[in-house]
């Protein structure tokens, strides 16, 4: 068996989930296979929990060290999006649910790494306690507790499964209003409380601290786009798997937008907007 093409995959997407950075999980995962070259691993008799338990300990730690740089992070941190060219007919799309969320990444980055761990186990793989014991070291009942413990936490920060179509006609409408620089109708679209998150690394222009409600969101987009920062060429994108917006300049990403639904599902909860040039690299058209 091909231990590297049978697994890489799933590591892949184990260590992305935990860390938010698609080169940083892919730079871990490569680490881990480097090691076991230096092995014997014929004599590993279960190999699917050795790799994910060996996985889940260097992103841990990994998150650890990185504690401190992103502690003087220029603004909100935001995960590093996966972006790759949206399909053309959103009824052909299989619907998306909340597990793959470019939302719930955002939620998962907010946890400290063994409840990210947890979670991600439980919520995104669907791993019964017994099995994500075995990969943390944490008792069952422990494993237990601190999963409770992040529902209870971000429970009111879940946003609500959307369907294809209801993707696109969003996305549709903020073109169209990023086009008509006149946002009355996305604004309608918006909670009350709804909440504007943007990620420019200090490195770009942008917010340094979350826009909360409606009104000052409006106000966020007629200004940047009055000052024509939203100019470019708009195109629709999947942004981890459901539908966003990606603007362009020169034929290089400038913004990825998002967008997360209320619990309801009849508004917007949280818009994420990604300008940070590192975060933007890894685009697959």
């Amino acid at each position: 068996m091909d231990v590297y093409q049978t697994y890489w995959s799933l590591l892949h997407s184990v260590a992305y989930r935990m860390v938010g950075s698609l080169q940083d999980a892919e730079d871990i995962v490569q680490e881990l296979f480097a090691d076991l070259q230096e092995r014997d691993i014929s004599q590993i008799e279960e190999i699917q929990p050795y790799l994910l338990k060996s996985i889940t300990n260097r992103c841990i730690n990994f998150l650890k060290s990185a504690r401190k740089k992103r502690e003087v992070y220029v603004g909100e941190w935001l995960p590093e999006p996966q972006i790759t060219l949206a399909e053309q007919n959103p009824a052909e799309v299989v619907v998306k649910d909340e597990m793959i969320s470019y939302a719930l990444l955002v939620v998962m980055s907010r946890l400290n790494p063994v409840e990210r761990a947890v979670f991600m186990f439980r919520e995104v793989f669907g791993y019964n306690y017994k099995e994500i014991s075995s990969i943390i070291e944490k008792s069952e009942a422990n494993c237990r507790k601190i999963y409770s413990r992040i529902k209870h936490k971000v429970s009111g920060e879940l946003s609500a499964v959307s369907k294809p179509k209801e993707e696109h006609q969003l996305a549709e409408l903020f073109i169209a209003s990023t086009k008509a620089g006149d946002f009355d109708d996305f604004a309608r679209r918006l909670a009350e409380e709804a909440v504007l998150y943007t990620d420019g690394g200090g490195k770009v222009r942008s917010a340094i601290r979350p826009i909360y409600g409606r009104s000052r969101i409006y106000a966020f987009f007629k200004g940047i786009a009055s000052k024509g920062r939203l100019a470019g060429h708009l195109r629709y994108v999947s942004i981890n798997g459901q539908r966003g917006v990606l603007i362009e300049r020169n034929k290089r990403p400038i913004y990825a937008i998002c967008f997360a639904w209320s619990p309801k599902r009849d508004k917007i909860q949280h818009v994420y907007i990604i300008s940070n040039p590192d975060k933007l690299k890894h685009i697959h058209m």
